[in-house]
């Protein structure tokens, strides 16, 4: 079952809610009416945020400011995800930590309760899904466990997904009638056989068709192993979110293959670093398990045709080739990268079977602990305009989460693909994020010492089992009858 739809039913039917009191996208932003007077009372907020610097907030916070001079926002940069992450939940137990702070949508499903929800007459759930893309809908709106009112914990700035970074000069040289990648993984899979070259080296390889197949010298390859079981098409939980099932044969698909989500994701990514398969094209010592760059050092290198990654990932490679060029090592020309749609299952332009690519991104959210909550949901309601995810997108390039902003940023020639796939991205819920990509890490590394990948997915789905909520995934709504409410 759908999971927004799972949410919409728990939560019940509600009431017409109040939607005149902003108007979110379109036009000059005005904030909520409680705020749109000058305050006397000083009010102090603080904000945490991963990797931004502050010139890139600073301009937003400012205007921000000339609207409210009584409202002073420290902001406070971090670039160390696990401190930044034990820091946030250390201050947040005792009482304390920022107004504000962003977090991975896969944080809120477990820490949910920790959050003060948008007031919902300041950014009902039907306005935020109307502004911004579904899967933001999926994984930020909540049913409040006591009245089943829908809730927004989370405002995004941006939405990434996984797209395929590809050498066109590879493409041009090996398969010159087709010039970039096939849009299948099927097609993929012949790319890479003709884009491989072997060779007696250390590494076995002149050129490897794709970076896949391993756990620890692939930036991204957890993240790649669930976009291949959401592509699958099947479930990962059951219908009330209580138990994994990934690891199930769940029916056939319309071309008659067998739907097995986990199982069959994790042979396709296996399978390329499989030396008995046609398409083997990785192995451990192509890329440093050590590095921090791992796969886009082979790329920028040239050993490497293509490699799956995040928008970020571009100014990764660039800075990379500029690293290695100032070491006197050979490089590619940065002109010859580009960025193709993730590839599908199915041939999007012959399948009826809807599209997916993976999302991971951040979203904004309050702090329970706030002193002040308000005025932190209106910094951040006004931080998501349109106005201000223009001037973010400019110095960032981090693809949009709002649909209005779609259409232009589809025309950008390096980010483009990112914002196409937006409209078709998803997730699924991760209770612990950590635990998940260990337990999934171990999956794939099992099956490079010879287990089979239904043997190894049956294991991670019985120890993600183990650690689920014996209540379940989504929360439950007790909505008091007639009678009590009488009362």
């Amino acid at each position: 079952m759908n999971k927004r739809l799972l949410i919409i039913i728990g939560a019940g039917v509600l009431g017409v809610l109040f939607i005149g009191l902003i108007a979110f996208g379109a036009g000059c932003f005005r904030t909520k009416e409680y705020t749109s007077t000058q305050s006397d009372e000083m009010i102090e907020l603080t904000y945490y945020k991963l990797f931004d610097d502050s010139e890139v907030l600073e301009p937003i916070i400012q205007e921000y400011r000339a609207l409210f001079p009584n409202v002073k926002i420290n902001y406070r940069q971090f670039t160390d995800s696990e401190e930044y992450y034990d820091l946030i939940l250390n201050e947040l137990a005792e009482g304390e930590g920022p107004d504000m702070f962003s977090v991975p949508n896969t944080w809120f499903i477990k820490n949910y309760k920790k959050v003060s929800p948008v007031p919902s007459n300041m950014l009902p759930y039907q306005v935020f899904e109307d502004t911004f893309v579904s899967v933001t809908m999926d994984d930020l709106v909540k049913p409040d466990p006591e009245t089943g009112e829908l809730l927004v914990h989370g405002i995004p700035m941006t939405v990434d997904t996984l797209a395929l970074y590809y050498n066109k000069d590879h493409f041009d040289d090996a398969l010159p009638a087709q010039g970039k990648p096939s849009i299948t993984w099927d097609g993929i899979k012949e790319d890479v056989f003709t884009l491989t070259k072997k060779d007696n080296s250390f590494e076995r390889f002149e050129v490897a068709g794709i970076a896949m197949g391993f756990a620890n010298n692939i930036s991204r390859a957890v993240d790649i192993l669930y976009l291949l079981m959401l592509q699958d098409g099947g479930d990962i939980y059951d219908q009330n979110y209580q138990e994994a099932i990934f690891a199930q044969q769940q029916g056939v698909d319309s071309n008659g293959a067998v739907i097995k989500p986990g199982p069959n994701a994790l042979e396709l990514y296996t399978g390329f670093a499989d030396s008995t398969n046609k398409n083997y094209s990785w192995n451990a010592y192509l890329a440093d398990a050590d590095s921090a760059e791992k796969e886009i050092t082979t790329f920028a290198r040239g050993k490497v045709s293509m490699i799956i990654g995040y928008s970020y990932m571009y100014e990764q490679i660039v800075d990379e080739i500029g690293e290695l060029q100032s070491k006197g090592l050979s490089t590619i020309d940065p002109e010859v990268i580009r960025i193709a749609p993730i590839p599908q299952k199915n041939d999007p332009d012959q399948s009826t079977e809807k599209r997916v690519a993976y999302a991971h991104y951040f979203a904004e959210t309050v702090a329970r602990t706030s002193e002040h909550p308000e005025w932190a949901w209106d910094f951040l309601v006004f931080a998501t305009s349109k106005e201000s995810l223009q001037h973010y997108n400019e110095k960032t390039h981090k693809p949009t989460s709002r649909r209005d902003m779609i259409e232009e940023q589809q025309a950008d020639p390096i980010y483009g693909v990112f914002a196409q796939q937006i409209g078709f991205a998803e997730s699924f819920i991760i209770y612990d994020e950590i635990e998940y990509a260990d337990i999934f890490t171990k999956a794939i590394e099992s099956v490079l010492a010879t287990k089979s990948p239904a043997d190894a997915m049956k294991i991670a789905q019985d120890e993600i089992n183990a650690m689920l909520p014996s209540e379940g995934l989504i929360p439950h709504v007790t909505v008091p009858d007639e009678e009590e409410s009488a009362a």
